[in-house]
């Protein structure tokens, strides 16, 4: 797996002639049983592109609970977990180890994906192979950072661009962390100067819970739902929080006065993927809507929708200036140093760590 580490000519290089999307299901597809069991985070198929989804696929699309990438991880390795799902759309970045290790996925047949000529190279570059075949498709790719509340925490402060802003005294009470392990506990190394979160000792790790520990006082509660997270922002009973940029673009469509920061430890940065887990019976109609979530009707969409980076050339050299400066699409132009979403050589000393933190 490569790390996430693009220039802005990478990202935004592109081709002519790019092969139009097909609506029309593959031939085949409709013989199967028309329902797909698909493990992928809500915010990724909004309501307004489920139809065209469903339509590309020639099936319903059953979203099942998504809770994050670790509990991701735990369902497909799970026993008897081969066949309960179908399509799994994934950070990569962390992801890609425990279960290529686990060989608990399936090669994907680019025949039945065609849209994969309208990805950038760059993007193309970036899949996940294995003996000269595809595993994981990259379909989307964002950052994680804090977004705070600028009527109450200066945007010129140096905490405020840090990941100590999660932990300042001064806004005690006021500060909502998302209820993740990896994610807690990653910004809160950076925060405190390990290089390498991912790699760190059983020791290190004790270390990090004692300091979370230390600062949960500050915290006014853990959030765990795209919903809940707004809803804290907007309702300004917190000022910051740790948070996705569609949650940025609805704070602000709501006009509060929400941006995020930019980490100087390091901005986080995940690319998800498309991939089939081992086990299902309905491959055909999984690649049908692999096919559909990189396509350009789709990529167009959940850019304007949720500020997301996309992998679809055409919709990639679309993006306007403004667009590009507003969002972040040039983070690499700015020099913000960026640290990869990375599966943890101890991460059940990290899910052990974040439950003795919330029960401490």
């Amino acid at each position: 797996m490569k790390s996430f580490n693009l220039d802005r000519r990478q990202f935004l290089a592109g081709s002519a002639g790019l092969v139009a999307t097909s609506m029309a299901a593959p031939a085949g597809v409709l013989a199967q049983s028309q329902s797909i069991s698909a493990l992928m985070p809500g915010v990724l198929l909004p309501e307004s592109l489920r139809g065209p989804a469903e339509a590309a696929t020639g099936a319903a699309i059953e979203n099942l609970p998504y809770v994050s990438p670790t509990d991701t991880v735990a369902k497909l390795l799970a026993p008897g977990a081969q066949g309960r799902y179908d399509l799994i759309n994934n950070m990569m970045n962390f992801v890609t180890e425990p279960l290529m290790a686990a060989d608990a996925l399936q090669p994907l047949d680019l025949s039945k994906v065609p849209n994969w000529d309208q990805l950038s190279p760059y993007w193309q570059s970036q899949a996940v192979m294995k003996d000269g075949e595809v595993y994981m498709i990259p379909c989307m790719w964002a950052y994680d950072s804090v977004l705070y509340n600028k009527d109450f925490i200066p945007e010129d402060d140096e905490v405020t661009q840090s990941w100590g802003v999660m932990f300042d005294d001064r806004y005690a009470g006021r500060i909502a962390p998302r209820d993740d392990a990896y994610q807690m506990i990653t910004l809160t190394a950076l925060h405190l100067g390990v290089e390498e979160p991912a790699t760190m000792s059983r020791s290190d790790i004790k270390e990090i819970q004692a300091f979370l520990i230390s600062k949960k006082a500050n915290f006014r509660t853990l959030w765990s739902s795209f919903g809940e997270a707004v809803n804290l922002m907007s309702s300004q009973e917190v000022w910051a929080m740790v948070g996705w940029m569609p949650m940025r673009l609805a704070l602000q469509k709501q006009g509060m006065n929400v941006t995020n920061n930019w980490p100087s430890e390091g901005l986080m940065t995940f690319q998800n993927g498309l991939f089939i887990p081992k086990g299902s019976q309905k491959t055909d109609l999984a690649h049908a809507a692999a096919n559909f979530f990189i396509s350009q009707e789709y990529a167009s969409e959940l850019a304007k929708l949720m500020d997301y980076g996309v992998t679809n050339e055409a919709v990639i050299n679309g993006f306007s200036q403004e667009t590009i400066d507003r969002v972040g699409y040039d983070i690499f132009d700015r020099g913000v140093k960026t640290y990869p979403y990375t599966w943890p050589a101890e991460m059940d000393a990290w899910i052990e760590a974040w439950n003795s933190f919330k029960v401490a």
